[in-house]
């Protein structure tokens, strides 16, 4: 029974931990600037500053130029595919350039801002 507890409390200390941690988790686009959005698009920070994910039509990456929380996205880079989302994922890459902070809110999801009140909002994949 002493396992099992411990166990437990494990669990729960490490959730509780990345759940403030927005390294090496899988995030989904919830809404741009408070807005949901209907299109697939991801983010991933590696703790080396890389950042990664999927856009509604291309893989892309890039590099977080700053210390997090602090962000400076630099040069995203995408593969080139057509799909018939092209705007949207142009749209997702200018505010996603212009993001200056990441920070994991209380419920969980990582919100990016940027000037002018300007936001990303991400719920955690498999999360939901």
């Amino acid at each position: 029974m002493r396992l099992l507890s411990l166990a437990a409390l494990l669990a729960v200390t490490t959730t509780a931990a990345c759940a403030q941690d927005p390294v090496g988790v899988d995030w989904r686009l919830v809404s741009v600037d408070g807005v949901a959005v209907d299109y697939p698009a991801t983010l991933r920070i590696a703790a080396d500053g890389g950042l990664s994910g999927q856009a509604p039509c291309n893989s892309w990456s890039s590099l977080n130029g700053a210390a997090l929380p602090e962000l400076d996205v630099q040069g995203i880079r995408a593969t080139r595919m057509a799909c018939d989302r092209l705007g949207e994922e142009a749209a997702f890459f200018a505010a996603l350039e212009a993001m200056t902070r990441a920070e994991v809110s209380e419920d969980g999801r990582l919100v990016l801002t940027g000037p002018e009140g300007r936001s990303l909002e991400f719920g955690s994949v498999g999360a939901e």
